[in-house]
């Protein structure tokens, strides 16, 4: 009986040896999906690791090449396997091999991994497309910036002499820039944008780079003063204008550019000159004064019993002066060749205030728009004897707009209106003040200025943007046909260069004032102040050669 159990305990002890053996755990080992890794150039590679057998362990990127960026460099492998993304940068490196090594530490051991750069020669740099010099602009530069793996050698030429540069050739090491400066030469350019192109050999690669260059020359005559309001005689082909900064009459002679300049004793409100341009009147505020062009002189001033809004001197040496206020008034008439005061009101109805008024080039008769009623409208007075006298207004009574000025053709068969409309102008009552059109200026507004060239038969108008009171005046002098009113075109007048408020150089748009042609029809003349209230010297005279 004790045989059998000894045997027994011997099977089971020899039995629990056996099963300990297969139970014995073997250490996990780091492992990868590659020993060696090749990059040519500039690529992204994965990079595979794991355990044998699978367990849980910690890693961690201990050291490699600076070429190589490794992600993620640190993290867990949990029983599974671990994809590292390598990217190669070669960008500051010259051609050639760079051998280096990864080194992986983990909770499961070690790995090395050998790693083999192949840098190719790599031409790669940045130049910008364009370049722009302004009008204030006499120097500008471009920068040459080598981002590939190997010097830059350049050289420098161009399409044209409008630009020139001292760097026509030189080199560009890795990773650095050169600044090229280029230099502008305007001589025989006019007022326009010239275009040029820059040649560059790069590595014997060839490119271009565009050059706009914005020109600016100016033509128009620049004035010291303010403009208040102007009239022009074709006879003296002079333009007599009147300003109050300081308080004076100045007469641009249009052939020498010369301007003569006048004193007067009060600060003008308005100005209008003889028919054969020897003589002008100017109106204050409760004075005019009657000055002799020729002599530049002051011939003698009167006193009057208002505000002069507008003034109109005849040819007949009566000066018609249209008052400021009042709702129903008389214009003033007054015989400026006498040497003492004998002002004398209107006969016939009242008028309003601030009447606009035009001697007929017969020199009959006056006629003038109302701008204080609505809707404006326009009247004719006699002026043949001296004292005027009130005799119709238009018909119409707002059928077609008048808005407040008015301009004749130059024999004085039709009547411009602010509104656009045309009239037909007769000495017969029933003729006269008849509607004969209106001048299309399409979404623009209403006009400020009109001129007639018979010569020429054209209108020469100058229009405002919209139909606001306070619009702006365009930019352009509209020219239209004479006879069918139809749009020809449109001249656009000359910008000026100054100095804007931070001190730098600007360009400004020109609002036009007053437009005047001479007798022959081929030369324009028009006032012009700059498009910015707080600019100084911005008025000028602007000269334009009609072919």
């Amino acid at each position: 009986m004790k045989k059998i159990i000894h045997f027994t305990l011997i099977g089971l002890v020899t039995c629990f040896l056996f099963s300990c053996e297969k139970k014995i755990l073997i250490e996990p080992q780091l492992i990868s999906s590659a020993d060696t890794l090749v990059f040519n150039g500039a690529r992204v590679m994965e990079l595979i690791i794991s355990t044998k057998p699978a367990s849980i362990c910690e890693y961690k990127i201990i050291s490699s090449p600076d070429w190589l960026n490794i992600s993620p460099k640190s993290g867990i492998i949990d029983n599974n396997l671990k994809t590292l993304q390598i990217t190669s940068d070669f960008s500051t490196y010259l051609p050639g091999i760079y051998e280096g090594k990864i080194d992986i530490m983990s909770t499961s051991g070690n790995k090395t991994i050998y790693v083999k750069g192949i840098v190719n020669e790599q031409l790669s740099y940045y130049i910008p497309d364009s370049l722009i010099f302004s009008v204030c602009s006499s120097k500008e530069q471009i920068s040459i910036k080598n981002e590939g793996n190997i010097p830059l050698n350049y050289s420098i030429t161009t399409s044209n002499n409008f630009i020139s540069t001292s760097n026509l050739s030189g080199n560009v090491l890795v990773g650095e820039q050169s600044d090229i400066a280029f230099l502008v030469n305007r001589n025989n350019m006019l007022t326009d944008t010239y275009s040029s192109q820059i040649y560059l050999n790069i590595n014997n690669k060839l490119d271009t780079i565009n050059v706009s260059i914005e020109n600016f020359i100016e033509h128009k005559k620049i004035l010291s003063t303010n403009i208040i309001d102007a009239e022009y005689s074709r006879v003296k082909d002079i333009l007599v204008y009147v300003a109050s900064t300081p308080s004076s009459i100045n007469i641009y002679n249009a052939s020498s550019e010369i301007i003569s300049s006048i004193n007067l004793n009060y600060k003008p409100t308005c100005v209008s000159i003889s028919s054969d341009g020897n003589t002008a009147v100017v109106g204050h505020d409760g004075f005019i004064t009657y000055v002799d062009l020729s002599s530049k002189k002051i011939i003698k001033s009167f006193t009057i019993s208002c505000y002069a809004a507008d003034i109109v001197l005849s040819n007949n040496k009566w000066a018609y002066i249209f008052p400021k206020g009042g709702d129903w008034n008389s214009f003033r008439c007054v015989n400026v060749d006498l040497s003492y005061y004998n002002e004398v009101l209107h006969i016939g109805d009242p008028i309003t205030a601030q009447t606009k008024a035009k001697l007929h080039p017969s020199g009959k008769y006056i006629y003038g728009t109302t701008n204080t009623m609505v809707p404006s409208d326009i009247e004719k007075y006699d002026i043949q004897k001296g004292r005027g006298t009130y005799l119709y207004d238009c018909e119409y009574h707002g059928d077609y707009p008048i808005n407040g000025n008015l301009w004749f053709s130059e024999d004085g068969s039709r009547v411009f209106t602010k509104g656009k409309t045309v009239l037909k102008v007769s000495e017969i009552q029933e003729q006269d003040m008849v509607y004969n059109g209106s001048i299309s200026l399409g979404s623009t507004g209403e006009i400020m200025w009109l001129e007639h060239s018979s010569a020429r038969n054209n209108l020469y108008i100058i229009a405002t943007e919209n139909n606001s009171y306070s619009s702006p005046r365009q930019s352009f002098i509209y020219v239209f046909d004479a006879n069918n009113l139809d749009y020809k075109f449109k001249y656009t007048l000359e910008k000026y260069l100054m100095l804007n408020n931070n001190g730098e150089m600007e360009l400004y748009d020109a609002e036009p004032l007053f437009v005047f042609i001479n007798s022959d029809g081929n030369k324009l003349m028009v006032l012009t102040q700059a498009k910015n209230y707080k600019l100084t010297n911005k008025w000028a005279v602007q000269k334009i050669i009609v072919e």
